[in-house]
């Protein structure tokens, strides 16, 4: 029977002796990204409900608890978008 743990840890595990690579650039690159869509989310929810199902919609608006709840998504994004910011080192060090 094959074992699927060890064959997917055996691709993603370095040679002996090598090191995983340090990827901080992009960890960074999609802190940033995260933090700005979130910052976006919870200042213009409207572009975010229209972009998902406004555009379908002829002359509709949004309801309130679903702007709530798209502010409070963005909130989540945001404090991921800094957790991989921090986890970078480049701030709180």
């Amino acid at each position: 029977m094959l074992n699927y743990f060890h064959i997917y840890t055996g691709l993603a595990a370095p040679a002996p002796g090598q090191q995983m690579p340090d990827l901080p650039g992009s960890i960074l690159f999609f802190g940033i990204f995260f933090t700005v869509i979130g910052i976006i989310s919870i200042i213009y929810p409207q572009l975010f409900w229209y972009l998902r199902i406004g555009r379908r919609l002829k002359g509709a608006s949004p309801g309130k608890l679903y702007l709530w709840v798209l502010r409070f998504g963005g909130i989540l994004v945001v404090a991921i978008g800094l957790f991989m910011i921090y986890s970078t080192g480049m701030i709180g060090s």
